[in-house]
């Protein structure tokens, strides 16, 4: 078949495309983003990028209402100028040496490149961050370490590009960003390769751009779980990264861009895989806290922010609310082991008494206030007790609904501290009962969608639809999110 009819991803690899959508066989097959639009005709001097990761067959996926209007808005029939494109960007308070390093490095030399990198510093960077921009670490961490590195540079061009095509369909930035994710996996594979011959230190090189890369796919809306295999090699380089490199600032970032993303794993983890799923989980986030905490890798505070000890908890909290559901199930209220009531305390207890790491912080303060209601949550879920005075009843379970919404009207969704928010109103909004509180969650959400454009938070708004349709998504207690990513067939990750 005529390439020129197929995918960009295919046009870039210069592969036979059967033009099957929403992703075609040979996208499904090597485990690619298969994106589409029109194309410049100049062919793209690519050589094949196969992915390093596995091949794994994946089970086509249903596409809910708002994620179809998501990926069909249509594409500009022209090419823009990327030069107007620049001065239509505010007014740079960067630091000169960010726009120094564009000007000198000869990867940065092509306009839509330079636009891309552009289009990071002033949009991007701050989307994935609760930082302003004098302490964002994905500028002053990051972009010198990118200078150095051509895959991580590869990298967040191609997040930056993703980032921008979600309200700007355009068919000739498309082949470029798709050009820089493709040039992403030739590099990633070249550099394992060298990993693999010796050469340790590029442990940490490699495990961030494994991360960036799962970013670009939850951003891009991903539903054929090709962020979690780019999670899973990031797993297997954690301990090479930590053994070589774990008194560098670089190590830092990555170990708490790390505990981000695989604290809020149980929250997607499907049933067959949980266990094994939960004990990774839970000690990859208590080994992270640990080499956080030590004085060489101080907090890099890109993502955790004032819940770094309500992150840790995550996990462990999982473990116990479903053990207790399921006993409660089984068993009822008197059967319940003293060990489960005791964790479940413990627990409680801990997360209760909650305060910030860090003071002078008023959205973050009421984000991490927020992440301990939907723990609290989490704890309490009881469906066979029905004492209305009792924790866990649906009386209790109210009040923090009411205390969430309190808190919800109190953060501006403008606020970078909402990059964060979306687990808890994933978790505390599938309880909210009354249909106004349901609307306001929903509403937050898509004021969330206005500022960032990621493809997550509206999966997010349409699992929250299904949950809300069924008592039996409900009466599932803290499987309830990952039992209706079954039911719509793919796996949301809440980053």
């Amino acid at each position: 078949m005529p390439r020129s009819n197929g995918c960009i991803t295919c046009k870039i690899r210069r592969k036979k495309c059967d033009e099957q959508k929403p992703s075609c066989a040979a996208c499904m097959r090597n485990v690619l983003i298969c994106a589409w639009g029109e194309m410049s005709r100049q062919t793209a001097k690519l050589s094949s990028a196969n992915t390093i990761l596995p091949r794994q067959r994946r089970r086509k996926s249903s596409s809910t209402q708002a994620l179809s209007a998501f990926r069909s808005r249509p594409d500009s029939p022209s090419p823009p100028n990327t030069e107007l494109l620049l001065r239509s960007l505010p007014r740079s308070r960067h630091s000169p040496m960010f726009q120094e390093l564009r000007q000198s490095h000869p990867q940065l030399s092509r306009s839509q490149a330079a636009f891309l990198y552009t289009f990071f510093l002033h949009k991007a960077a701050q989307v994935v961050c609760i930082r302003d921009e004098p302490s964002n670490p994905f500028l002053h961490v990051l972009i010198p370490v990118a200078m150095q590195s051509d895959m991580i540079l590869h990298a967040l061009l191609a997040f930056s590009g993703v980032i921008y095509l979600q309200n700007n369909r355009r068919g000739h930035f498309a082949h470029a960003v798709w050009e820089q994710y493709a040039q992403v996996l030739r590099s990633l594979k070249h550099s394992l390769v060298i990993y693999s011959q010796g050469q340790n230190d590029l442990a940490v090189f490699l495990m961030i751009t494994c991360l960036i890369l799962c970013a670009i796919e939850t951003t891009n809306a991903d539903t054929h779980e090709h962020a979690f295999l780019h999670l899973r090699a990031a797993q297997d380089l954690f301990s090479a990264a930590e053994a070589h490199c774990s008194n560098t600032p670089l190590f830092s970032f990555a170990a708490e861009f790390y505990l981000y993303i695989v604290a809020l794993l149980p929250s997607c983890t499907s049933p067959k895989d949980h266990s094994e799923t939960m004990l990774r989980s839970e000690a990859d986030v208590q080994l992270c806290s640990r080499i956080l905490m030590r004085n060489q890798t101080p907090l890099v505070g890109m993502l955790c922010g004032n819940a770094f000890t309500l992150y840790q908890w995550i996990p462990q909290v999982y473990e116990i609310s479903i053990a207790i559901h399921d006993n409660l199930i089984h068993a009822g209220v008197g059967g319940l082991p003293m060990h489960m009531c005791l964790s479940r305390l413990r627990a409680h207890s801990v997360i209760q008494s909650w305060t910030p790491e860090i003071q002078n912080d008023g959205d973050g303060y009421r984000c991490g206030l927020i992440y301990q209601l939907a723990l609290l949550s989490l704890l309490d879920m009881s469906p066979l007790n029905e004492r209305g005075t009792a924790e866990g009843s649906v009386s209790y379970r109210r009040q923090l609904i009411l205390n969430f919404m309190q808190l919800l009207r109190a953060i501006p969704p403008e606020s970078n501290h909402t990059t964060v928010l979306c687990w808890p109103l994933a978790v505390l909004g599938a309880y909210a009962e009354e249909p106004e509180d349901r609307a306001f969650v929903r509403t937050y959400l898509f004021r969330m969608v206005k500022k960032y454009n990621l493809g997550n938070m509206y999966q997010t708004i349409a699992l929250l639809e299904l949950v809300w349709k069924s008592q039996h998504l409900l009466d599932s207690g803290p499987r309830c999110l990952t039992t209706a990513m079954e039911i719509q067939g793919f796996r949301i990750m809440f980053t």
